[in-house]
């Protein structure tokens, strides 16, 4: 079966103020990103300390699920590393634990090259150029996330999503002004069709 597992990490954890009430509330966002979710075969789960994992069978929307984790525990900052590939294990729908195989190998992996060169964000799996465009592209986009508001992250999800921006507006209780200054800001009508095009080539790596 070839899916996507992702694993996250809170940066800092063991330094946060009252890490009892983030984990609470890092518990309470993953749950409600697995309720949104359009294609989660295994749910968001709390894993060691403060490490949590997924399963996806599908990449559509995968990356507003990102954005708004990141902005619903900002400014606390989390590393998220996917890996597509195959399970070696049975698909626990329940938990996220107690499987294995290269599409968890690889996010693993990721998740370690991460923590070394200090990012958020990485695709592993896979080989080829498309690939490595993708290592370098996701570390010029992450280089700019780790330094965006809450705001900017949730519009930046309400896109991803395909909601209008008078949508977006609403939600967030902002001008539709600064909506669109932080699309320009940010270059996020890129950002968009980048996630987009990783999630139709990572869904054609599923197919294949």
């Amino acid at each position: 079966m070839q899916v996507i597992a992702l694993i996250g990490d809170v940066v800092g954890s063991k330094e946060l103020p009252q890490r009892s009430t983030f984990q609470r509330r890092l518990g309470k966002v993953l749950s409600q990103t697995t309720d949104r979710a359009l294609h989660i075969a295994s749910p968001y789960t709390i894993t060691l300390g403060d490490e949590f994992q997924a399963v996806y069978r599908k990449a559509d929307q995968l990356f507003a699920d990102v954005f708004t984790i990141l902005a619903e525990i900002h400014p606390v900052q989390a590393r998220i590393a996917l890996g597509v590939g195959a399970l070696s294990t049975r698909l626990n729908s329940t938990q996220a634990l107690g499987m294995d195989g290269p599409a968890f190998h690889a996010a693993r992996a990721v998740l370690m090259a991460l923590k070394e060169d200090g990012r958020l964000l990485r695709i592993g799996g896979q080989t080829g150029e498309i690939w490595n465009l993708a290592d370098h592209v996701m570390n010029f986009i992450s280089h700019h996330v780790e330094g965006w508001s809450r705001n900017r992250l949730l519009v930046i999800a309400g896109l991803l999503r395909g909601l209008p921006v008078k949508q977006i507006e609403e939600g967030l209780q902002i001008s539709r002004v600064a909506v669109y200054k932080n699309i320009r800001a940010a270059a996020l009508d890129e950002v968009v069709g980048i996630c987009h095009a990783f999630e139709r080539e990572i869904d054609r790596v599923l197919r294949s």
